[in-house]
């Protein structure tokens, strides 16, 4: 069930939609996308039709794919929809498929160049510096990353105290002083004249670690999210929870695409650096329920 509604149906099949093609930001004729996807779903030893992709789209037309593959026939917008359900596209996918589209039919110039810009958005790859085990003193104390995001917002010229006051919820003038060392001595920051900079923009312990460090902090950001609940008014935060029913299989997807949402933030952080405040986003996601016999 999602929700109280029955698991969408294309969901399911998801992982019959896998093909071995080039990713979709590859492409730049969105025709050519189509024909690669139905020559490999062709070739799998279940075959594929025309008909099963349209049934699969919600599409009433069994020849439509073939007709717009064939550039007899253009996609609208309620069509470009459908087609990405008939892909099984992920959200992020979906939205470049849509822009691509949109891209090949327009005739206005205007048009064109709006697509194209927001494609490379979509395209962009975000360049990740792993943290290596060693400078995992980093994730010791929680307060370490959100200095080292209030660092190098202005020339602080040593006033711990304002530093400190910054940070929410408060610490010491001492705590960010042996803070902003730490994070010097670890290479996090460094020093540019009288000012920190950031030694890399965007940094991760590069997929899902184990470590006491990492787990402590996870802890204490998701404490802090809670009490956020009763402390901050609710134009401030965002605190929910969505309970659904998902096959087994369905883990690594729904865990696919927090990090491609995770990877949306980050492209909108990079696109916005003059930064006023640090947030926390805490996403969790964790069974419920236990297995049943035979899982």
């Amino acid at each position: 069930m999602y929700g109280n509604q029955p698991f969408p149906r294309q969901f399911l099949d998801f992982t019959a939609y896998c093909w071995e093609v080039e990713r979709i930001e590859a492409y730049t004729d969105y025709r050519q996308f189509l024909k690669d996807f139905y020559e490999d779903r062709k070739s799998r030893p279940r075959g594929f039709s025309y008909r099963q992709f349209c049934q699969k789209a919600g599409l009433t037309s069994p020849s439509l794919l073939k007709e717009v593959m064939d550039g007899k026939r253009n996609l609208t917008e309620s069509t470009i929809a459908q087609f990405s359900q008939g892909l099984g596209l992920t959200e992020g996918d979906a939205a470049f498929f849509a822009a691509l589209v949109r891209f090949n039919q327009s005739v206005d110039p205007g048009l064109k160049q709006q697509c194209l810009e927001q494609m490379r958005w979509l395209r962009r790859q975000i360049t990740t510096a792993v943290v290596p085990m060693d400078r995992y003193d980093y994730y010791s104390k929680w307060y370490l990353p959100v200095l080292r995001e209030l660092a190098p917002l202005r020339d602080w010229n040593d006033d711990w105290p304002a530093l400190a006051r910054r940070v929410r919820p408060r610490i010491r003038a001492k705590e960010a002083r042996e803070g902003i060392e730490l994070l010097l001595k670890l290479g996090f920051l460094r020093q540019d004249g009288s000012r920190w900079i950031q030694a890399e923009p965007v940094i991760g312990t590069g997929g899902e670690v184990d470590s006491l460090a990492v787990r402590a902090g996870n802890r204490e950001y998701a404490r802090m999210g809670a009490q956020s609940i009763d402390e901050l008014p609710l134009a401030e935060r965002d605190v929910s929870t969505l309970i659904v029913g998902l096959p087994n299989f369905a883990r690594s997807l729904v865990k696919q695409e927090i990090r491609e949402f995770k990877e949306r933030l980050i492209r909108l952080a990079q696109d916005h650096p003059d930064s006023d405040d640090v947030f926390a986003v805490n996403v969790q996601f964790f069974p419920l329920s236990q297995p049943g016999e035979g899982s």
